[in-house]
């Protein structure tokens, strides 16, 4: 009897061990790099979908040379710098908008430490971030951006094919955003640029480019090969819940710049 017991134990092990585990967050994605030699699946327009759970690559600091793909210099106009050697001074001041709770915009967002997953269709590719519980819907039907629209965190995207890449043009920022964790800055006439190119069913080859005049003497680029990671699933992000920090008073509420424009 206690022989079967044990060999009922070990076999319930044996079966656990075997079950898939959802995780996350980065790193769970061994299983889908072994398939890297099937093709990018398509959608019904022939195009390349970008659909999956990607582990988009984190960057606190897009100039941090231990991560491949990452900005060489800035190349700052003098305003830029001033925000740049500027932001521990703003930071006591004004408080930081992620603290608060506030959207995180687009490359905190993309570059922050929690997945991405993206749902593509003929007309439309939607990014659900699990960081804010955020998403953002980018057209790519041919449409030009929206006339009068009210600037935003994340500002508004079209979408267009370049043969088999998809390029993602993105405007109307509010100016309230920082490029990264560490506080690179970006005003309200950035005009940030990512190109999306599925080489394979594993893996997307990302580009993100930002062209902000009033910011940087040039545009500049970041470049980042995303894993498809299907073990992951996005959780619930709840920023207010229980962040007594912010109730008790101790995270400054956010005050937005007033030099955006």
């Amino acid at each position: 009897m206690k022989a079967v017991a044990i060999a009922g134990a070990l076999g319930l092990i044996v079966a656990l061990a075997s079950v898939p585990v959802i995780s996350q967050g980065r790193g769970s994605a061994a299983p889908a790099r072994a398939a890297a030699a099937r093709p990018a699946p398509r959608l019904p327009n022939g195009k390349p979908s970008m659909t999956g759970v990607w582990d988009n690559t984190r960057r606190a600091d897009v100039t941090n040379k231990a991560i491949p793909g990452f900005v060489k210099d800035l190349p700052y106009t003098a305003w830029g710098k001033s925000k740049w050697d500027g932001y521990e001074a703003f930071m006591q001041t004004n408080g930081d908008y992620v603290g608060n709770c506030l959207p995180f915009g687009m490359s905190r967002s993309i570059y922050g430490p929690h997945p991405l997953q993206i749902i593509h269709d003929n007309d439309n590719l939607v990014m659900l971030f699990e960081q804010n519980s955020m998403f953002h819907i980018v057209p790519t039907d041919g449409r030009a951006f929206t006339k009068d629209l009210p600037p935003s965190w994340f500002g508004e995207s079209v979408g267009h094919w370049d043969g088999d890449t998809l390029v993602v043009e993105t405007v109307n920022l509010n100016g309230y955003t920082r490029v990264d964790t560490i506080g690179h800055p970006m005003s309200a006439r950035a005009r940030i640029t990512q190109t999306f190119k599925r080489v394979d069913f594993n893996t997307i080859e990302h580009t993100f480019t930002v062209n902000d005049p009033k910011t940087y003497t040039s545009p500049w680029t970041v470049k980042d090969t995303w894993p498809l990671d299907p073990e992951t699933k996005l959780l619930e992000y709840a920023c207010m819940e229980n962040n007594r920090a912010l109730f008790e008073g101790r995270i400054k509420p956010f005050i937005p710049p007033d030099d955006v424009d």
